[in-house]
């Protein structure tokens, strides 16, 4: 919001990139890793961890090379909205289809996606 009335250094920003880092990194950052564990039946968890990861950090280089430019051609406001829109999808996805796993064994996860999606083994 500071981006938007112009506000592109000082100690504001600072702190709400501070708060923004923090917040991230004990809440939603972690759950794609968390998933990517737990999500993939045991038979092909090996291979769907490997290209999930390889997914993660192709994203990561393109948010990585893309923002630059972003920055120059659009501005830090325009930048950052349309970063957030693109994360939007994956804070619904992630709360209508991915199951709580908290206190569930590896097996009992497999059966849940075997149940509900109909995988076969």
């Amino acid at each position: 919001m500071l981006f938007q009335f112009g506000i592109i250094s000082g100690p504001w920003i600072l702190i709400f990139i501070l708060a923004f880092i923090a917040c991230f990194a004990f809440s939603f950052g972690p759950v794609c890793w968390v998933v990517i564990g737990e999500i993939f039946p045991n038979g092909i968890r090996g291979k769907a961890m490997s290209l999930a990861t390889l997914t993660l950090w192709i994203g990561n280089f393109f948010v990585g090379q893309l923002t630059p430019v972003m920055l120059q051609g659009l501005g830090s406001s325009w930048t950052f909205w349309i970063f957030a829109i693109c994360c939007s999808p994956a804070l619904l996805l992630t709360w209508k289809l991915i199951p709580e796993t908290k206190g569930r064994s590896l097996e009992e996860i497999d059966e849940h996606w075997q149940r509900s999606h109909r995988i076969a083994k």
